[in-house]
């Protein structure tokens, strides 16, 4: 197995077609493994996103709007980082966002192993209005187990009209007790490279499947873990009409990038 957490998309490449033509010419016991499917591929919220959330700061949060901008899914046949890793509280996450050094979410020990699978085409999804059907993605069968999610700039005049420079985008209103705050929060990839390294997000689950035939892999994205760390006692209250867009570099803004570069905001599944 070798280690893939900083595979280059040449080389993702060049590892599917070396898998998938040991497995055209039946090398080692199963001749089945190996062959290419295609991945029909869709990203979508949890449904928790239509109902109220709670975040780790004890803020009532209801969402009227998140939409995120990708630039790539790759596969790995490795276990996903949380089979290895302890991960930090709330506290350890907060004192290093906001320390003196670059802070990574998720450092060190993942094993990616054998890259399984890709879907190279950027893309930009508006998480509120249901699933998003993506390009389709290339693969080889064989076991699925984890993935990373790579955030990047939009690049459609579409994603740009939409989320300008930004990667990912929420708003809605918070409450707690007497407090009620109307919002706008954004980050953009230099905001989340303090979460993740290049703004690729390493290690997430990938429910385990052995992938047989073509089919569809989707992206569930939890917006609730991007809120996970925010704490809107310092944004100003906005209102529905016009909510408050939180400055770059203000606590809930930095907060909000480092949830969004969190692994546990991001899974995938396989089915037909």
């Amino acid at each position: 197995m070798r280690q893939a957490s900083k595979t280059t998309t040449t080389s993702l490449l060049v590892g599917l077609m070396v898998a998938a033509l040991c497995g055209a010419i039946a090398c080692g016991s199963d001749s089945t493994s190996g062959r290419q499917v295609t991945l029909r591929t869709q990203v979508q919220a949890d449904p928790e996103i239509t109902g109220e959330l709670t975040t780790g700061t004890g803020w009532s949060v209801r969402l009227t709007r998140a939409a995120v901008s990708l630039g790539a899914l790759y596969y790995f046949d490795g276990e996903p980082v949380f089979a290895r890793k302890r991960q930090r509280s709330v506290g350890e996450r907060i004192v290093a966002l906001l320390g003196p050094s670059v802070a990574y979410a998720h450092p060190g020990h993942y094993v990616a192993g054998m890259a399984v699978g890709q879907m190279t085409v950027p893309a930009f999804a508006e998480l509120m209005t249901g699933p998003t059907m993506l390009p389709a993605g290339e693969g080889i069968s064989g076991q699925y187990r984890s993935a990373r999610f790579v955030l990047a700039a939009p690049s459609s005049e579409s994603a740009r009209s939409a989320l300008g420079t930004s990667v990912a985008a929420l708003e809605g209103v918070a409450r707690r007790a007497e407090q009620t705050v109307y919002f706008k929060l954004t980050a953009d990839l230099a905001d989340v490279a303090h979460g993740a390294r290049e703004a690729n997000v390493d290690g997430c689950p990938f429910d385990e499947a052995d992938v047989a035939d073509d089919g569809l892999v989707t992206v569930h994205i939890k917006p609730r873990v991007w809120l996970d760390l925010v704490d809107f006692s310092e944004v100003a209250p906005g209102s529905a009409d016009a909510p408050t867009e939180v400055p770059r570099g203000q606590t809930a803004q930095l907060a909000f990038a480092l949830g969004v570069a969190q692994l546990s905001a991001y899974r995938f599944s396989f089915g037909p």
